[in-house]
């Protein structure tokens, strides 16, 4: 063999043995680190607690050490393999870099989000070595901290923070390190309009009124009082409040909008003007003259109704595009989504042509686990049918109600080659959570007894689509010194496919007043419904009552009870209803099976109205009404307290009832909190003759909150009697 064959014999055989000793490796024993001082073990085991006891090779190694000195506390990073061929030890020395003496959150803002809650997303730690890439992470997750409530941020690694409501950034200098957070108030939203047409200039002044942003220009010239009922935070302009001037310009076709810019300037807080740059768009140069403007292809509205009478003349740019606008904002009204475009024809007429959008197909996306089926009727965008905001609209407020899905959004798609066509994708997204265990301590007034009496310990578990069928399951212990409550109720929606929803509770109360009177109450029910459609609701319940009255004499009534309803409802939300209307119809017979169990007839009726005066606030109203005809046994009688009083009144009872709500009601739109002020007045007596008539005026404020849902407190104060506000406090929704 000669040498250059040789050296390439040995090259070769080199090569394989340090591939070998790659591949094949060895099993690693141990993990020790050297050198920590600020730094814990447990933040590190991540990184390497996968490898123990485990084959490695000498590359499973470099991404232990590239792990760890990749998290940055360190400034120099080394190791040592000891042991034999089979099994090794891992040593490594680490020398942390410089601990921080000083750390420090610099707020320059409103104060969109609290302190605490800014230190806590900081990922870095005074008396803790410093890292390079945990500051980095910290300037990130306070950067999230807003964008997950809705704010446009700028970090110095992200976009140009010139548009940016929130900036934050961050220094370090020598041990310290410092967080900037910048929030920018909209101080005030200028525009600019490039046209020399005078017609235009004019309309583009009445439009800028109906563009509705908050101004920080506009608080300062509020006196002490307004600024009472308003909030500095709410200047900090969100990416849907920005969206939606653009989408509020969006719907002129006067003109196009070709650039937006900011500048900062002097206020209390940070604050930026908002600069809007739009240029008319030019159909014709100079005025023209036409036999008229017509319309084409349109179904949903005649040509009469878009563009009115066609007549010759001339036309100037605007005139023209103020037909244009005319078609559009009568099909916007309507909620339709259209394509407009313009055709000159050699017959002398400009033609709108009107693309109407219609529903090629419906698809669901993100429903991994829930079935179709069980939600399919609550989608009322239909294939067949022209794409309608409202449509689309009523399908977003029904999926919520069935709080089957944390997120509920829309997409469209263009069908190929059909420009008139669109499949509506509904993305929907799955709840994390499918059970919920809670328990907390609730309190609310009690009367003749001592105030702790008050006070109630409350468990509860409950869920609501757990294996995507449409069931729901919820548990409910409450305790307090005199009270016992327990509640189980189950149900399923649209079980097999059917159209029914099907439900049953089981509930035990148990009271005992301070006199010694005890009370129980166990009832059984089993109810069937339809699922709802345009027409309504229909429903029925079948329920075994088997109540107990202990005193010095022991009474037993046991009684079934049918019941027939009927419901229509249009609301937006069945908590807090800002908008819609609802109608229920309720009729009870009573069959006693004891020698006490009532033998009774009744009916219940409500109406509800909710009409929107702003964006947040709407004028609500209910009226109730019920009667008991009774033949024997244990008397059914209507409450004048509970869900249904006159709020801050003592309550009165009847085979009578009758009540009116109403309410100013204020509540921004995807908030917790609601306020409203009312005016009740109603009866309960054992005729229509309107006695014991109460009235009251007052404040209720509303909280939803997890475990307890809707809570509702307020003042009341009654009309008739002494003027003293009265306090009181409900669970439950509102009418």
């Amino acid at each position: 063999m000669g040498l250059l064959a040789k050296s390439k014999f040995l090259l070769v055989f080199f090569i394989v043995s340090l591939s070998l000793v790659s591949t094949f490796g060895f099993v690693l024993k141990e993990v020790r680190i050297e050198g920590l001082k600020t730094v814990k073990v447990s933040e590190l085991e991540e990184i390497y607690k996968g490898y123990i006891n485990k084959d490695v090779n000498e590359q499973a190694i470099d991404d232990i050490i590239l792990g760890i000195d990749t998290i940055g506390y360190f400034e120099e990073v080394s190791y040592e393999l000891t042991g034999d061929d089979k099994a090794k030890f891992l040593k490594i020395k680490v020398k942390e870099n410089p601990p921080i003496q000083r750390l420090e959150i610099v707020l320059n803002g409103p104060g969109l989000v609290d302190k605490e809650t800014l230190r806590n997303s900081i990922s870095l730690a005074e008396k803790k070595a410093f890292s390079f890439t945990k500051f980095w992470e910290s300037i990130d997750n306070l950067a999230k901290l807003y964008s997950d409530k809705g704010y446009l941020v700028a970090t110095p690694r992200s976009q140009d923070k010139s548009l940016a409501s929130v900036y934050v950034s961050g220094t370090v200098a020598g041990e310290s390190v410092k967080f900037i957070i910048t929030e920018y108030v909209l101080y005030k939203l200028e525009f600019k309009l490039i046209s020399e047409d005078e017609e235009l200039k004019k309309e583009f002044e009445r439009i800028k009124k109906e563009i509705t942003l908050r101004q920080y220009a506009d608080y300062e010239r509020k006196n002490w009082f307004e600024r009472i009922f308003d909030s500095e935070k709410s200047y900090v302009p969100t990416l849907k409040d920005l969206q939606s001037v653009v989408q509020s310009l969006s719907r002129y076709v006067y003109f196009t909008l070709i650039n937006i810019s900011a500048e900062d300037t002097n206020a209390k807080f940070p604050a930026k003007i908002l600069n809007l740059t739009l240029v008319e768009k030019t159909i014709v140069s100079e005025p023209l003259k036409l036999k008229g403007v017509k319309t084409k292809d349109n179904t949903v509205f005649s040509e009469s109704e878009l563009v009115g009478e066609v007549r010759e003349g001339i036309y100037s740019n605007f005139a023209i595009l103020k037909k244009i606008q005319t078609v559009k904002e009568k099909y916007d009204k309507a909620g339709y989504f259209i394509d407009l475009s313009l055709e000159p024809n050699s017959d002398g007429y400009l033609y709108i042509v009107i693309n109407e959008y219609k529903v090629r197909d419906v698809k669901f996306e993100g429903n991994n686990l829930t079935k179709s089926y069980v939600f399919d009727d609550m989608v009322y965008v239909r294939p067949g049918i022209l794409l309608n905001r409202n449509e689309l609209q009523l399908t977003y407020v029904e999926l919520m109600k069935a709080n089957f899905f944390k997120s509920i959004d829309f997409d469209f798609r263009p069908v190929q080659n059909e420009k008139s066509l669109v499949d509506v994708i509904i993305k929907l997204g799955e709840k994390n959570k499918k059970f919920d265990f809670q328990g907390g301590i609730t309190y609310k007034p009690v009367n003749d007894r001592p105030w702790w009496d008050g006070f109630a310990g409350i468990v509860e578990l409950s869920t609501t689509n757990p294996t995507g069928h449409g069931e729901n399951l919820s548990i409910t212990f409450q305790k307090s010194i005199l009270e016992t409550n327990i509640n189980l109720s189950t149900g399923i929606r649209k079980p097999f496919g059917w159209p029914i929803i099907f439900g049953a509770t089981i509930k035990f109360d148990s009271n005992e007043t301070a006199d010694g009177t005890s009370t129980t109450n166990l009832v059984y029910s089993a109810n069937l419904s339809t699922i709802k459609t345009t027409l309504g609701q229909l429903s029925t319940e079948l329920r075994f009552e088997d109540s107990t009255e202990s005193s010095s004499t022991k009474l037993n009534y046991k009684t079934l009870v049918t019941s027939a309803s009927y419901i229509l409802e249009t609301l937006d939300n069945l908590y807090v209803p800002m908008n819609g209307y609802s109608i229920t119809l309720t009729a009870n017979k009573y069959f006693p099976l004891s020698e006490s169990g009532s033998d009774a007839f009744s009916y219940l009726g409500e109406i509800t109205m909710h009409l929107p005066i702003l964006q947040n606030l709407s004028l609500a109203s209910r009226v109730l009404a019920g009667q008991s005809f009774q033949n024997s046994g244990k008397p059914v009688t209507f409450s004048l307290a509970g869900l249904n009083q006159v709020r801050g009144a003592k309550p009165v009872m009847g085979t009578v009832i009758g009540l009116l709500n109403s309410e100013i009601r204020y509540k921004e739109k995807d908030q917790m909190f609601y306020g409203s002020l009312f005016y009740d007045i109603g009866f309960a007596s054992n005729a229509y003759d309107f006695a014991n008539l109460k009235q009251s005026v007052g404040i209720e404020l509303g909280l939803t909150v997890p475990m307890f849902g809707l809570i509702r407190f307020g003042w009341g104060i009654p009309i008739q009697a002494e003027i003293k506000p009265n306090f009181f406090f409900l669970f439950g929704k509102t009418f």
